[in-house]
Parts: C-alpha cells; structure tokens; sequence
C-alpha cells in the first residue's frame, strides 16, 4: 500500500513462502516485518513500480504499527517466532560460507549473502586466483558408479563456497563409450531423505511454476539421462520417467548401436519437477562416442582435444529452486540443511513487455553478488597452454538452469593472439560439410559444440601471447506479441588461451574440408518428400500456462506419466513446424532432428543437425 507512512505492505505472493515489496521502505527492512515461513495459501498479492501499484482486490486484515515498527496480537508472536527461526537457520549453515573462518565477520549482506566490503575483498582475492592450468575430469570406461550427494563448489567472487546437488565434483567424471558398445552406470542416490510428490501442490500446476512454484519439489528423488546417445529409452535404459530414491541404487544399461556417430554428449538428473535444481546446479558430466579409426580425416584423428564443460553457477536460481521445493539437502550426517531456505530473497523484476513482476537469477543479485558466473570444469577463470601454430578440438559441454550463453573471443587484450575457430560438430553431431568458420558459439542448456582452434603470435610480438574467451549470460523470458526482452546480460572472462612457442616454429596448414561417412539416422533429410500425415504443428510455451502443443493438443504435466501427446511410427521421416524457440529450447531426447528451414539466424543453418537449440534472434 502506498500513500501513507503508518500503513506496511503485507503480502502471501504464489507460495507457501512470503515474500514482500513495500512502497516507502527498502526491501531489506520490509523483509525484517515480514513473516518468513507462512503456511497458508496466497491471498494478498501486492506490488509497486515507481509509485504505482498493482494490486490484488483481497483486501488487508490489518496494518502494522506506527512506521511499521510495532504489531499486535498473534502479528507479533509470528514474527517473533519467525525472526528467532530465520536467526538459527543462519547461525547452523548457510547456502553461502566463507572460506576464512578465522578472520571476524565484516557484517553480512541481505539473507547472509556478503556484504559490499567483504564483495570487493572476495573478488580481489578471485581475480589473484585466476589463469591456474585448466584441469579434465577423470575418464572412465564402463561399468561406473556416479555417487549424487552434497557437492561443495568454491564461489570465489563471493569469497567462499557453495553446497548444491553433483556426481562427487562438479563437473562428474567424464564417461567414454565406443559404438556398439554396452554401457553400464549404477547409480546411486545419497542425497538423504527428503519429499517426494507428496510435496507438491498440483492444484494450479496450469499456471506454470512462476505463479505456482510449488510445482518444484523432490530435489532428493532422481534418475539418470544420456543426452544425445541414440539408444533405448525403454527398461533400464534411457527412461527418464524412472525413479531412484534417496538411498537407492539401480543400474542402467545403455546399448549403443555398432553404427552410432562419434562425438559430445552429457549426462545428468531428469526426474521431472527436479531436473532444473539438479542438473543445473551441477549434477551433470560428459559422455564421449569415440569415433572408429578411420572414419575421420587424419588431421582430425591426431588433433589433441581438451573437454570444456561449461557450468554456468546461478547461486540465486538454485537457492530459490530450493526453498520453493522446501528441500532438505544435506551433507552425509550433517543434521542442518547446507543451504539456507529464505523466502524474504528480493527476486523480482518488472517486465514491461508482459506488464507483470517477473523473477530471475540476478534481480537484485549484482549488488549481493549473486551474478551467474561460468565456470569450466569447475574452475573459475582458469587458463589454458596451448602451442602456437598447432590445432586444438574444444569439447564444449553447457549446462544451466535456464539460461544460454555466447561464448567469443576479446580480439582488445593486449599481446593479442590471432587465433581461428572451426566448427566441427553440434549436439554430437557431425556437419554435412566441416569444418565451417565460427566467430561465436551460442548454447543453450545442453547444446553441445565441437571447435578446432589454432593460434599464432604475430610478427616481432613476444611469447607467450594469449587470447581471452568471454561469455555473455542471457536470460530471455517469453514475451508477448513475438517479442523477446533480454532483461538478463552478464559479460565475463571465461578462460584464457595461453599461446607459447612450438619449439621448431612450424605452422600446422588450415584444416581441409570433409564429410564423414554419416549412420542411417543421421542421414540428410532436406530432399525428402514427407507423407501428409506425418506432418505436424508443435509450438513450444511462448505464455503461461507452461504447454508443449502438438496439432494444438498439450497440457502441463503434472504427477505421474500423462498420455503422450503423439504416437508416431518407428522408420518414417517426420517434418514438424516447430514455433516459439526463440523463448524455450528444442530439445528432443533419443532422435536428433535436421534443420530443413529457419529465418533470420546465422548459428542454425539448414541442414545441420541438434537435439536442443534456442534461436539466437
């Protein structure tokens, strides 16, 4: 409410939790009135842009005391009672820890979040941090175990740590396959106990998350999925609609056909209302197709490579998916949660596409520090050697909780090196005609990206030289009217080519063009006249309700296993009209699919082949 001093905004919006917007306070000392574990359902929604508010009819029991400084009756005991909780929940542990537990705390910012001071110091610190030797993940061959538990992943622009969900590290282990093979996982789920979809409240599940984000629940339940193998997705196979609880443990068997194409994959969680906090919190590794010998040119067989897993860490997302989930993440025999449920985060930020209070990652979180940062292999700006003149194929792996990324060279460093990037390959997937000149990679969450990169120095210039690689974070939430606003764009270092002398001055020649000798199910499908029937509309969530459609028919999935929206037979070429990927990923499980047509994009061309991509225009 606006108008008068001696009136406070009070407000249950969407959730069991409360949060709050006040017209004539800060957010910080609104959210110290405020109720932090509310229990009953929405009932007031109110919110200010400016000096406006939008608000809901439900009108107000009561206000709070004289500038908002005194209550009465059960008001009071509430936030006693709450203000005592909230107190504990941040002596016990937090979501956020320093490092340095022998220097005195500096005070802490918003919800335990650091303060601006201990900000600069943290980031001074990581910047000294940065440029170490890249690290890969260990490799393994089948069988493998992947342990999901409680995974410490250093955050050092804050200056400490952060607990989230992974496979032992973050990235897990680097699992390679040959064709033809069977690989075996057993997977084991030492998350703790914790809800299942007794959890959630389905009752609204229509409105999507964002007006009912109790949709997200059993962040401890989970299961396992190879992205881009062309296997079975029945049985113990690639059966995403599986369950392996907390405590349990199943094996997984994935046989790949003898004919199956070489190159980049992942694996993460898909148990459904809890992939987005598990896989894009950190539970995720890759899988590498080794291709047979000779099916590549030479040149490409002799290159050296080195896997980038790309893990974009949204502190802020992954700590909101976790209170409105009511997780319980936990540390082996830890018996407080190590990350801190709040329900008081500032976290909403006006569209004025939509005309609605949107949340996303980073709202409020530059000035707490909460910004998305990439990390690779888990490291935070870390630096990678490379020999001048010789060619190098980068595996990149992407993997967030929403957002996608650009990945580009800063050609503005000083001592610059002049290098050159070659696609190879997207989604695992071999181009028609390689290698194909790249100034910039764009992935959503779970793209994939083969590139070859050489380096050179220059005339007279000294050595070592470096190029530096950027990232821009972007978050486009749907529009309205085709429209996309870009209310999210972090810019950052991502990783440094460090270019040092070959010895002998040589200079590999530039790569020569080929084509691979391609599966059936890879095949190009440009030329192929479709039967009428099996053409068909699908259009991806552009507005709530969250609804994939095909021929017009879809709806939210709620609990268990719905009908499937289309049975369509096994051997025949499918042509779909695909609408709204500029707001929400094509991602496909099993088939990949080939791009015969698109407007107004210069990543995706016709003809190239993906399982996800999110237009870049």
């Amino acid at each position: 409410q606006s108008g008068s001093a001696s009136t406070r905004c009070r407000q249950r919006i969407f959730s069991p939790r409360a949060a709050c917007a006040c017209a004539g306070t800060s957010l910080r000392s609104c959210a110290r009135r405020m109720p932090v574990a509310e229990m009953n359902p929405p009932r007031t929604l109110c919110l200010v842009l400016g000096a406006f508010l939008v608000a809901a009819s439900v009108p107000l029991e009561e206000p709070l005391g004289e500038q908002g400084n005194e209550c009465s009756g059960q008001d009071c005991m509430a936030q006693s009672d709450a203000s005592a909780m909230l107190q504990t929940k941040k002596t016990q542990a937090s979501w956020w820890q320093e490092d340095s537990e022998d220097e005195p705390s500096r005070g802490l910012g918003p919800m335990g979040a650091p303060s601006h001071l201990q900000l600069k110091e943290a980031r001074d610190k990581a910047d000294a941090m940065q440029d170490q030797e890249l690290v890969e993940p260990e490799v393994l061959r089948s069988p493998v175990t992947l342990n999901l538990q409680a995974v410490k992943l250093p955050v050092p622009w804050i200056g400490g740590h952060f607990w989230t969900r992974g496979y032992g590290s973050i990235p897990g282990p680097t699992i390679r396959v040959k064709p033809g093979e069977k690989l075996r996982i057993k997977l084991v789920n030492d998350l703790g106990p914790g809800p299942g979809y007794e959890g959630c409240d389905m009752r609204n599940a229509n409105l999507g998350f964002f007006l009912n984000p109790d949709t997200i629940c059993a962040l401890n339940h989970s299961n396992l999925h190879t992205h881009g193998l062309h296997v079975s997705a029945q049985g113990d196979g690639d059966n995403v609609l599986r369950h392996v609880g907390p405590g349990e443990k199943k094996w997984y068997e994935f046989q790949l056909p003898a004919n199956h194409m070489g190159g980049t994959h992942w694996y993460h969680p898909h148990f459904h209302h809890a992939t987005s906090g598990q896989a894009g919190g950190g539970a995720h590794g890759a899988i590498i197709v080794d291709d047979p010998k000779g099916s590549l040119p030479k040149y490409l067989e002799d290159m050296p490579e080195k896997l980038l897993f790309l893990s974009l860490v949204n502190v802020a997302k992954a700590m909101r998916l976790e209170a409105w989930s009511l997780g319980t993440l936990k540390k082996g025999d830890v018996a407080e949660q190590v990350m801190w449920r709040s329900s008081d985060y500032p976290d909403w930020k006006w569209n004025p596409v939509t005309g609605t209070m949107e949340e996303h990652g980073s709202a409020m979180s530059d000035s707490l520090g909460l910004d998305p940062h990439l990390v690779v292999n888990g490291m935070y700006k870390p630096k990678l050697t490379i020999e001048e003149g010789k060619w190098y194929r980068l595996r990149f792996v992407f993997a967030a909780i929403e957002q996608r990324v650009e990945i580009f060279a800063d050609d503005s460093a000083y001592n610059q090196a002049l290098c050159t990037f070659q696609l190879l390959a997207k989604d695992g997937i071999y181009l028609h005609e390689a290698p194909r000149s790249v100034g910039k990679l764009f992935l959503a969450s779970g793209s994939r990206a083969d590139v070859a990169v050489q380096c050179k120095c220059g005339f007279m210039r000294p050595r070592p030289c470096h190029s530096t690689l950027k990232f821009a974070a972007v978050w486009q939430p749907m529009g309205m009217a085709g429209m996309t606003p870009t209310l999210e764009n972090t810019t950052n270092k991502l990783l440094r080519l460090e270019t040092v002398s070959s010895g002998g001055g040589s200079v590999e020649p530039a790569l020569e063009t080929f084509s691979v000798r391609r599966p059936c199910y890879l095949v190009d499908l440009r030329d192929v006249k479709t039967k009428l029937s099996n053409r068909h509309k699908v259009s991806m969530p552009m507005l709530y309700p969250m609804a994939v459609k095909v021929d017009g028919v879809g709806a939210p999935w709620g609990h268990g296993v719905p009908p499937p929206l289309k049975e369509i037979p096994v051997g025949e070429v499918q042509e779909w009209h695909v609408k709204g990927i500029q707001f929400h990923p094509w991602h496909l499980h099993v088939n990949p699919y080939q791009i015969t047509g698109i407007w107004g994009d210069s990543y995706y061309l016709p003809g190239d082949w993906h399982d996800t991509m999110l237009a870049t225009s």
